[in-house]
């Protein structure tokens, strides 16, 4: 199929959640800047639709968190992804990014690599954590792998995969430093909060559940009862939080009330990083939160808990003993990690406590560290990866029809552009990352 029979100003983009709309929207912004004709399809989120996205079905019909929770909404699921690839084949985008959301996304890459359309992978699925024979699938589905963590990129040229290791957006996009009064004001935290704030004497909890419907209902109840216990230890808490859209906030509301009705919680829409900035400590649920905590320089507890099949199931695969990005980017066990029959109030309550009494600067020093270690121009360095397979895939067919943006020479300066960058950052060569042994999960 030859590249004329492609649009070539049209891209095919699909997100799961809010993580990978975040990764879509700078995307998106990276592609228009080199290709100011460009216009985008498939399943996007808020941010992206705000870049001018047009999705063919609400993201969060994709958001499911756990094995057994994915089964219940198996038929559902597919039939979207059997409509979207028919969406997406009739509509001959010039290329295919599936972010994240790996057993949705690799069919839909594979089925429109096998129509001839270049086919990239936003996020490395955690091949490297469990699951390793997915290896093959990946391969089988998508031409190239753009990887968020320095580590992934030597695992796949081990395996003979074509990766670009990317980085990762919010490392670029979050400052160094953040000033948690100038975050408090940017929310109006004092003018806002339900319960009155004294400044350096009130602490700030923020509670952060998640994102998607499911992982509210199984960690609000366990969350609500950290508070209350957190509430008796300290008198002089205020809890806050945060959900993605309104829908997601009143599904908060109604859980928290049903839960702790006697604990307050404000409650904001869309506004994480000035939220979690606002805090003196962070009660999250497992995630690319933990990233963008950590980039906060904020003090953290990190919990996750599924149903205990999906549990079960997952202990026989996992070959990796710790599971938050702020750990697996240091190599040891910076954050409390409560999992499974650890994530119960007991421990987390003692865990926030400890927190909120200190100062954290041994943690808040560590997430410095690591955040100097890994900011780079994401966004462009993938759009650069995404051009440069475009060509690839031209070039092989042995086209000669182009698009606009860029020419063959442009993408492939590109591209070495981005190599030298990695290499000055010190961490794409594959002996920065021989030492990671240990490695993360599906990062959104």
């Amino acid at each position: 199929m030859s590249s004329s029979n492609f649009n070539q100003h049209l891209y095919a983009v699909v997100v799961g959640e809010a993580s990978g709309d975040t990764l879509g929207a700078g995307l998106m912004r990276a592609i228009k800047r080199h290709d100011p004709q460009a216009s985008f399809i498939g399943i996007g989120g808020p941010k992206m639709i705000a870049e001018g996205f047009t999705s063919a079905f609400p993201m969060d019909s994709l958001s499911v968190m756990g094995l057994m929770e994915v089964v219940s909404h198996l038929m559902p699921i597919l039939k979207i992804r059997k409509q979207l690839i028919k969406i997406l084949l009739d509509a001959r985008p010039c290329v295919v990014i599936g972010i994240d959301a790996p057993d949705f996304n690799l069919t839909v890459e594979r089925k429109l690599k096998e129509a001839g359309i270049p086919a990239l992978h936003y996020v490395s699925p955690s091949v490297w954590a469990w699951r390793e024979g997915r290896m093959k699938n990946i391969a089988r589905s998508c031409d190239e792998v753009l990887a968020l963590l320095p580590f992934e990129k030597e695992f796949y040229d081990r395996a003979g995969m074509p990766c670009t290791y990317v980085g990762h957006t919010l490392a670029n996009s979050i400052p160094l430093e953040v000033d948690e009064e100038d975050a408090r004001s940017r929310i109006e935290l004092y003018q806002n909060c339900v319960e009155h704030i004294e400044p350096y004497t009130t602490k700030v909890m923020a509670i952060l559940p998640g994102s998607r419907k499911s992982e509210l209902t199984r960690m609000v109840p366990i969350f609500a009862k950290t508070a209350r216990m957190v509430k008796e230890k300290l008198k002089d808490v205020v809890f806050i939080s945060v959900a993605v859209n309104q829908e997601r906030a009143l599904n908060l509301k109604d859980l928290w009330l049903e839960n702790a009705p006697d604990l307050s919680l404000t409650i904001y829409v869309g506004r994480s990083q000035d939220v979690i900035a606002s805090s003196d400590a962070v009660l999250l649920t497992c995630g690319t939160v933990a990233f963008e905590t950590m980039l906060l320089k904020r003090p953290m507890a990190v919990a996750y808990k599924v149903s205990p099949i999906s549990a079960m199931i997952a202990r026989r695969l996992l070959k990796i003993d710790m599971f938050s990005l702020p750990n697996l980017l240091a190599k040891r066990r910076v954050v409390g990690e409560f999992i499974q029959e650890n994530c119960n109030p007991q421990a987390l309550a003692l865990e926030m406590v400890k927190l909120l009494k200190s100062d954290n600067l041994l943690m808040k020093k560590e997430f410095l560290n690591i955040h100097k270690t890994i900011r780079m121009d994401s966004d462009e360095i993938a759009a650069r990866a995404v051009f440069a397979r475009i060509e690839k895939q031209a070039q092989t067919a042995g086209n000669t029809v182009q698009a606009e943006a860029p020419a063959a020479d442009e993408a492939a300066a590109m591209a070495d552009g981005a190599a030298v960058q990695n290499k000055e950052q010190g961490l794409a060569e594959p002996e920065a990352a021989a030492s990671a042994a240990e490695k993360p999960q599906d990062q959104a």
